[in-house]
């Protein structure tokens, strides 16, 4: 990650601290920065490695689809890159579940399941699989791990569709 990176994600981890102690009627001179500030670099190191080009496309492709602020859109696709981040779910009709803030180029959200006749866990939509047991047919331990693997392959297809001549 750039220095200009680093320091977005800084201002607005600041920006959202210094807005929960107003919203607690708490002083902004107790903060101690240095302490926020090494704290959020450190985070930013561990994202998964993403170039600063596909970063920036990825903010800008998702300001425009959820017609959000520059600065949610970072916010966003700083979750969507936190490797280390617990993951959150909400049950998809299909038996599956969605993997909340794992998003693809085209606007889908990520989607895990179990749901299959040996109950192992599966990307739903996981191009790389031919057929169940088939080639490519890759399986997890966990929701989680599986959710994990496809956090990585949104991240492939956004640099994908960024790096795009199109």
């Amino acid at each position: 990650m750039t220095t200009y990176l680093t320091a977005m994600a800084s201002a607005l981890a600041m920006r959202d601290l210094c807005q929960r102690q107003i919203d607690n009627n708490r002083p902004l001179d107790s903060l101690i920065l240095d302490a926020i500030v090494e704290r959020v670099t450190r985070d930013t190191a561990a994202l998964l490695p993403c170039a600063d080009d596909v970063f920036q496309g990825i903010a800008q492709a998702i300001q425009a689809q959820s017609e959000c602020t520059a600065a949610d859109a970072f916010v966003q696709v700083l979750h969507l890159l936190d490797a280390k981040s617990l993951f959150a779910y909400t049950r998809w009709r299909h038996g599956g579940w969605y993997v909340v803030g794992v998003r693809y180029p085209n606007g889908a959200c990520g989607c895990v399941s179990n749901n299959y006749p040996d109950k192992k866990w599966r990307i739903v939509c996981d191009r790389r699989r031919q057929g169940l047991n088939e080639q490519g047919d890759v399986i997890f331990r966990s929701r989680d791990d599986a959710a994990r693997a496809e956090q990585v392959l949104a991240l492939e297809a956004w640099t994908a569709a960024v790096r795009s001549p199109d």
